[in-house]
């Protein structure tokens, strides 16, 4: 089951679901232009990653003002656990 995990998130899925967990877990706000400097890439492949992460209810995004915070779910921080412990 992990292999499957790892290969279905192992993309730019999972270094987004760390790095808004990583972020939350400091107790700062991530935003959808973090996200985009932190991979480097353009805003529609930003965008369909984390409308992926959303649909399946790993993360959520919450309008503040025209800004898009990203929050990681109880769903995408299990997953993530789940896939590291794996890999440790």
């Amino acid at each position: 089951m992990i292999n499957s995990l790892v290969k279905k998130y192992i993309n730019n899925n999972l270094r987004v679901l760390a790095k808004i967990d990583k972020m939350s877990k400091q107790g700062k706000e991530i935003y959808f232009s973090d996200i985009e400097s932190y991979l480097n890439r353009e805003r529609n492949q930003i965008s369909n990653v984390l409308k992926r992460l959303e649909n399946e209810d790993l993360i959520r995004r919450e309008k503040k003002k025209r800004f898009q915070r990203l929050i990681i779910t109880e769903n995408g921080k299990q997953l993530l656990k789940t896939i590291l412990d794996e890999l440790s």
